[in-house]
């Protein structure tokens, strides 16, 4: 297993990402295309303001369901009075041989209920048997323009202070993301995102989302490069929520997300 898992980590490391280049695992945005910047529990410290009272939400995968490929994400949210948000997450993925660690806080505040403004803290962890482990801080912005009770547009920006890991040998991964969300009907949503990683070309992600009963939420998501689909359910009851999302590899096997929230 070990060295299935190696070899595993060179194709994946090697061909198309660096450390911390997973954007997220969260099982409601990776059934979405990998979409980032227009929900809660994303990347984006702005959509904390969409959240009622207190949420907690654990994430889990086994990246292509190979046994030392773990990625678990925990994250706790709080909204306030005067339309301010608060959260914290931790992340850890890797094994015994390599382990990416992530520990952040994020606050945002929405103004005059037409603009939200998110600022994140992180602090990224590494390490990687047989070098030394290093540590880097990197800070994220985001907005959401709450244009009508129908439109929803977000900007992301991720590690803008350019942060840089092993002695300023490797650069984390610097992104730009652009989002627009359209609810068509009450119980149909579409969904569209422009990500940029100053490393790699442009990508485009679009989803659907369906209330297809009042207990259930269907979506699907397709993105380009990387070449992308995934669809997933959301099984909720009351303050409860559970989670399932497929994602496709052009090379390797699936991958099966799953997530479990509740509200306080």
């Amino acid at each position: 297993m070990t060295t299935k898992c190696s070899a595993v980590l060179i194709l994946l490391f090697t061909t198309c990402f660096a450390a911390f280049e997973i954007q997220s695992v969260n099982t409601t945005s990776i059934a979405l295309g990998n979409i980032i910047s227009l929900y809660p529990g994303s990347q984006n410290p702005a959509a904390l303001v969409e959240s009622v009272g207190t949420f907690a939400r654990f994430d889990y995968t086994r990246l292509f369901g190979i046994k030392d490929l773990n990625y678990y994400e925990t994250r706790l949210s709080r909204s306030f009075r005067k339309n301010i948000a608060a959260g914290f997450n931790f992340q850890m993925f890797g094994n015994s041989i390599y382990q990416e660690k992530t520990l952040g806080i994020q606050v945002a505040k929405k103004y005059l209920d037409i603009i939200s403004v998110g600022l994140a803290a992180q602090l990224y962890h590494i390490m990687i048997i047989g070098y030394q482990n290093s540590t880097a801080a990197g800070i994220t912005l985001g907005i959401c323009y709450f244009l009508n009770e129908r439109l929803t547009l977000a900007t992301l920006f991720q590690n803008i202070n350019n942060p840089t890991i092993y002695s300023k040998s490797d650069p984390l991964p610097q992104c730009f993301t652009v989002g627009i969300r359209y609810k068509a009907q009450p119980k149909v949503e579409f969904s569209g995102e422009l990500f940029k990683d100053t490393e790699f070309p442009f990508s485009t992600r679009a989803a659907v989302l369906i209330k297809a009963l009042p207990f259930i939420d269907v979506m699907m998501g397709v993105q380009h490069n990387p070449d992308r689909y995934s669809g997933g359910l959301s099984l909720h009851w009351k303050k409860l929520r559970v989670d399932l999302a497929l994602q496709h590899h052009l090379v390797l096997p699936y991958t099966l997300y799953c997530g479990i929230g509740i509200g306080f």
